[in-house]
């Protein structure tokens, strides 16, 4: 039984018990007693107080305590992601690089924190050196960090690194589904010597706990990666007082294959980003449009490489992929190719539930559809598993504008190498992110994560996003 983790010391939850469900294989991996609403206002109360003092501790100690953390996560890299793995049912070599990116990311801020700077300004009116103006960066307070389940470790840094770099404090919610490897976290956090208080995890149901710690006036900060629907509820229950926002939400990125593009080197990156986590990332091509002189010849290499993918969990050798997070996703899939087919979509691989998985999991075969259209949900809302959509395309301008035509712009993809087409794609994708002959994942805790619209606001990563946990004070002084 998993316990939650508040002021330094784990504490039992005092709500109902939740079992986390390996969904490779509907087994029970462990359980936790959820926190309850005056849980939740000890964690805040806690972080509240812890952050008193916490935000006047130096910026190198704030640094050597947070790369003595990342130290003990590689340390405990292997069990760590061995825990991800039963939880999330990925395979492991895919938790092991979830806690690899937790890693970067932690040490990213760990030195970024130290280039944060304020500035001095010259009086327009004023002889020098009669009036001083300083401006200052000070942590903002407590935040709240909402987390998703798909990459739990991963998720988990983008908050605590900039809540250490920066002076703040933290209160954590990783997904219900997913909390056990992030609740380990908080032995790591003692052992790293980062003082009670300063990061709380806490597990538990939306409906009470998510509410509790977004309508209390505490919180200076509210984080969320997740989707928009939950964003907007999280912006309507924290109306109590006047809060910060940062989201990471969902998107449906499109992707066009030019008559120009390298044809297989577009193949292998969509195809191994569809597959990646089962297509359960938030960047993954989405909407696919391939140039009609080269549509059967790319459809031919998707076909070829998504046939080498094979469902499977943990250790299983050669190119795997994981299940879905549990059966309502799985079922999701389902419809989803059943609309696409009756609309007109060619199914050429996949499609289905595999045979011979254990009763109750949440498999999915890799799937190509061919021949799509924007009459198909496929191209209308995020697909968010392992689905490859394509359709084809005459005329660039035009399915330029239809791509960009999104109310939530995350991610937009080009594979071209004609420099006329690149500028445009540049210009009119509306989106935070523009990759163009790249995919969407890798080393990027340098770069912003950013969305545009309903797909977020701020950002992960980057120096920009530590500018978030930071407000600016104005100080003049006239000697």
């Amino acid at each position: 039984m998993y316990q939650l983790f508040i002021g330094g010391n784990y504490v039992d939850g005092k709500g109902k018990k939740i079992d986390v469900i390996n969904p490779a294989d509907n087994t029970v991996v462990d359980s936790f007693c959820s926190a309850t609403k005056e849980q939740a206002e000890e964690a805040l109360e806690t972080a509240q107080e812890t952050f008193k003092t916490w935000g006047k501790t130096s910026v190198m100690e704030r640094c050597r305590l947070l790369s003595k953390f990342a130290d003990l996560v590689e340390e405990h890299q292997d069990e760590i992601s061995r825990l991800n793995s039963l939880e999330t049912g990925k395979p492991y070599g895919e938790a092991y690089g979830d806690t690899g990116f937790c890693l970067n990311v932690l040490r990213f801020h760990a030195e970024e924190a130290k280039r944060v700077y304020g500035t001095t300004l010259n009086d327009y009116n004023s002889q020098r050196g009669s009036v001083y103006h300083m401006v200052e960066k000070r942590p903002v307070g407590v935040v709240v960090g909402h987390l998703a389940w798909n990459y739990p470790m991963y998720n988990a840094a983008l908050k605590i690194g900039p809540v250490i770099g920066s002076g703040c404090t933290a209160v954590l919610k990783p997904s219900s589904q997913t909390p056990l490897a992030t609740l380990f976290l908080g032995k790591l956090i003692t052992e790293a010597g980062i003082p009670d208080g300063v990061i709380n995890i806490l597990a538990g149901s939306s409906s009470e706990l998510g509410y509790a710690l977004n309508s209390s006036t505490i919180p200076r900060l509210i984080g969320l990666i997740g989707s928009t629907d939950t964003a907007l509820k999280v912006m309507s229950d924290s109306a109590t007082s006047v809060k910060r926002f940062s989201f990471e939400l969902g998107g449906n990125a499109p992707t066009i294959v030019s008559e120009s593009a390298d044809l297989a080197a577009a193949a292998d990156t969509v195809a191994s980003m569809k597959m990646g986590n089962s297509g359960q990332m938030c960047v993954d091509h989405n909407r696919i449009y391939i140039h009609e002189s080269v549509y059967d010849q790319f459809c031919d290499m998707m076909l070829e490489r998504l046939e080498k993918y094979k469902v499977g969990q943990g250790a299983d050798e050669g190119m795997i992929i994981g299940p879905m997070i549990n059966q309502s996703a799985q079922k999701t899939m389902e419809d989803l190719v059943e609309d696409a087919v009756d609309k007109g979509a060619r199914l050429v691989l996949g499609g289905k539930i595999p045979e011979g998985m254990p009763e109750g999991s949440a498999f999915f075969e890799p799937t190509l559809l061919l021949d799509c259209n924007r009459s198909m949900k496929v191209y209308q809302q995020e697909i968010f598993g392992p689905i490859a959509a394509l359709s084809k395309y005459s005329d660039y301008d035009e399915i330029l504008a239809e791509a960009a035509d999104t109310d939530g712009g995350l991610s937009s993809y080009l594979f071209s190498h004609d420099t006329k087409e690149i500028a445009k794609a540049v210009e009119i994708f509306n989106s935070g992110e523009v990759l163009i002959n790249v995919d969407g994942i890798g080393d990027v805790e340098f770069l912003p994560h950013c969305g545009i619209g309903n797909s977020g606001l701020g950002c992960d990563n980057s120096l920009w996003s530590l500018d978030e946990y930071f407000e600016l004070k104005r100080v003049k002084i006239i000697p």
